[in-house]
């Protein structure tokens, strides 16, 4: 870091940040708030304190305590990306996987569909089922209304080959994007945003049962962002209506369901009072974490950020707001674990924002992550924001 960064860093950090005893320790903040909350019980019902590796393991299991080597994209996609906002996934990758390309979200091995909550994702092609199928609802009614927004929009994709050389909006051939996003529960929707316009298509539907599928997708979002429960589970799968909403009465009743078919695969557990589960075969890593020492850039929609309960993410209210604003939502900063601040990106301009006092080697480490970064920009540079007003 530059001495002009530095002293820019002090200035605006004196300004901007809440004091140390409001937020916590630096390095400690997620551990304190967990210690008193987080708690476990075992395969033969003893009781164990996790407090400290609540913190860490979900930056562990989503790999974002160390890098995959080079290539493995399809690895760090288990959960699926969220690229609502232009290239979020590669930058969601680039958290993951070392010497990610811009062109990540192209890869052969990705496609792009409407995903959990509505939201375009990019997800490892060979898991199609998983994050179209695995959202179909159960209900005969809702399952019916999918197959109907399906037909609809395979009229108008007929429609539209058969005038190739004439404009035919969706609206005209009566589907809309809300009725596509149903229609991708399907399977056969493939779409591709490529930060201004969304294109999207027709192909042949999975041949897998939509089950094993449901089953599956509860297995990926308890890796991810578990311990968790139903509803939240319930909330992340959602988009009914396109929305990031409150989950539907369909959706909360099939997601207890599916947490019941997996109850031989899941380990019950209390945090924060209320009890959560997580996937057996994560008991021993929880058992075995240990503190992270990384900084990241996290990108808007970033798996780790996709939690219902975003209170157990960013504690304080007012930092809660910052992040999840009602307007476009800024990047996380993540530093050992933990939230701690907010990041814009304009080209190759990344304004960052910190909630308390950052060490001079983690400025440095936020650098190295903007000069890092997969975007096609000649020139890269970091600022920090001033004042107390939210970037």
């Amino acid at each position: 870091m530059s001495d002009l960064n530095r002293r820019l860093l002090v200035a605006t950090l004196s300004r901007s940040c809440v004091s140390e005893q409001e937020f916590g320790d630096s390095r400690g903040q997620s551990e304190l708030l967990k210690a008193a909350h987080c708690f476990a019980r075992g395969h033969n019902g003893r009781s164990f304190d996790h407090a400290r590796e609540c913190a860490w393991i979900p930056t562990a299991r989503q790999y974002l305590h160390k890098r995959l080597p080079q290539g493995r994209l399809v690895e760090a996609a288990f959960a699926g990306l969220q690229d609502s906002s232009p290239r979020s996934a590669v930058l969601a990758l680039h958290a993951r996987v070392t010497h990610v390309s811009s062109s990540a979200w192209k890869d052969s091995r990705f496609v792009q569909v409407w995903g959990p909550r509505g939201a375009v994702y990019v997800v490892p092609s060979h898991d199609v089922a998983v994050f179209t199928l695995g959202r179909l609802p159960r209900d005969p009614v809702l399952a019916a209304s999918v197959k109907a927004a399906a037909e609809r929009a395979k009229r108008a994709f007929r429609a539209r080959q058969a005038r190739p050389k004439r404009a035919s909006s969706d609206r005209a051939a009566e589907v809309n994007f809300r009725e596509l996003r149903l229609a991708s529960m399907s399977g056969a929707v493939r779409v591709e945003w490529d930060g201004a316009t969304t294109s999207w298509w027709l192909v042949e539907p999975p041949t897998e049962s939509p089950e094993p599928a449901r089953l599956e997708l509860a297995r990926r979002f308890l890796r991810s962002v578990g311990p968790s429960t139903p509803k939240e589970f319930a909330w992340w799968t959602g988009g009914w209506a396109g929305s990031f909403g409150s989950a539907t009465r369909g959706e909360l009743s099939d997601a207890q369901q599916t947490f019941r078919s997996l109850e031989k695969e899941l380990a019950e557990v209390e945090l924060e009072g209320r009890k959560r589960w997580v996937l057996r075969t994560d008991l021993p890593t929880l058992e075995r974490a240990v503190p992270v020492e990384t900084v990241r850039l996290l990108p808007p929609g970033d798996p780790y950020l996709a939690s219902a309960d975003r209170a157990l993410l960013v504690p304080l209210t007012r930092f809660r707001s910052e992040l999840w604003p009602k307007s476009v939502w800024p990047g996380a900063l993540m530093v050992n674990g933990e939230i701690v601040g907010t990041w814009r990106r304009q080209v190759g301009r990344v304004t960052v924002r910190a909630w308390r006092p950052l060490e001079s080697d983690v400025g440095e480490a936020v650098e190295e992550e903007v000069s890092s970064m997969p975007i096609e920009s000649a020139r890269k540079e970091v600022r920090w924001s001033m004042g107390d007003v939210p970037l």
